[in-house]
């Protein structure tokens, strides 16, 4: 039991090598800003979570050459649209709690399969699964898909226009656009998927008979403790993203618990948007604190409740599905080694 402490305790420390980031860091911020700003100068605060998840796409292919990077982030993009819009309807017709959770499994399965066959960088559902399950849990009207379409896809084809322009510096347009595409799911992509769409069902699931009304929260911890090459790596990430929540609690606490104006919110979430992208790939932890500021201002900006409440529910909930995800993929991994042995 020790050494299996020690070799969770051991990958969820490790920091990667340093590389270039402050480029796309510069690039994400701009993806989120812009439309952020558009939002607040138009009076349309209620839509700055659709500009989030929309703005979500330019962190993907950073370090891919153009073509392949268009195409993972046009990819991601047309997810997280299609994510949003599903949250919507279900939220607008008031579907029970069940019908909403086997939703999100749903978006969990078709996001990570879409993640392996496109060969998104960094791979896997969770931001999909946190615009779907933002927009299934906050009531939405007619307008909200307005909202989704106008504000969402229009920050996701700004990000595109942005990334291809700069394109044009290097590369010839016609060669962006015509090479680079990649589908090739591979032989483990529908199991995976399927394990990932359990734990997004089952964390929800948890957390829903807890009587919380953000357990899409709890969700979301369980797509990092399925995510891994095996089973000492997803409990390991499960892990930083519990401790990350926990940090990143207490500083957008700093900046929450003041009820600052608006703008002061928008600099933190732009801010943490660059923070983000210069160390996420370094340690899943340490991007995890940041990305907790930047998803609880969008929510406080969208659906204001009591600050001290909101970030409970933050920590709680994580903890719940990492927990959750990390008993599945401790279960997965001791029947994968039975059959091996047999």
């Amino acid at each position: 039991m020790k050494r299996h402490v020690q070799e969770v305790l051991t990958r969820a420390v490790v920091v990667a090598p340093p590389r270039p980031s402050v480029i796309p860091a510069a690039k994400s911020a701009i993806a989120l800003g812009v439309p952020l700003v558009l939002v607040a100068v138009g009076g349309h605060l209620d839509w700055a979570m659709y500009a989030a998840f929309g703005a979500f796409g330019a962190v993907f292919g950073r370090y891919s050459a153009y073509a392949p990077r268009f195409w993972q982030q046009l990819s991601v993009g047309l997810v997280q649209v299609a994510s949003m819009l599903l949250g919507t309807y279900f939220s607008m017709i008031h579907a029970p709690f069940i019908i909403c959770a086997l939703v999100l499994g749903a978006i969990g399965f078709g996001a990570n399969y879409v993640s392996q066959a496109a060969g998104w960088m960094p791979p896997g559902p969770t931001f999909a699964v946190f615009a779907g399950g933002a927009c299934i849990t906050i009531p939405a009207t007619s307008s909200s898909f307005l909202g989704v379409l106008l504000v969402g896809g229009g920050t996701m084809l700004f990000s595109l226009v942005f990334m291809l322009g700069l394109s044009l510096r290097r590369a010839n347009l016609g060669h962006t656009l015509r090479a680079g595409f990649t589908w090739a799911p591979g032989p483990r992509a529908v199991s995976a998927s399927v394990h990932m769409a359990v734990g997004v069902l089952l964390a929800g699931m948890a957390a829903a008979l807890l009587g919380d009304g953000h357990w899409y929260w709890a969700s979301l911890g369980a797509i990092a403790a399925v995510t891994g090459v095996d089973a000492y790596a997803r409990v390991a990430r499960g892990l930083q993203r519990s401790v990350g929540t926990c940090v990143g609690v207490l500083l957008a606490a700093s900046v929450l618990v003041f009820d600052p104006p608006i703008w002061v919110i928008l600099v933190a979430a732009i801010a943490c948007q660059v923070c983000i992208e210069l160390v996420i790939l370094r340690n899943y932890a340490l991007g995890m604190v940041f990305v907790t500021v930047t998803a609880l201002s969008m929510v406080h900006l969208v659906s204001p409740e009591p600050v001290a409440s909101l970030l409970v529910d933050r920590v709680a909930m994580t903890a719940l599905g990492a927990g959750v995800g990390a008993v599945q993929s401790i279960l997965i991994g001791a029947l994968a080694s039975r059959r091996c042995e047999r």
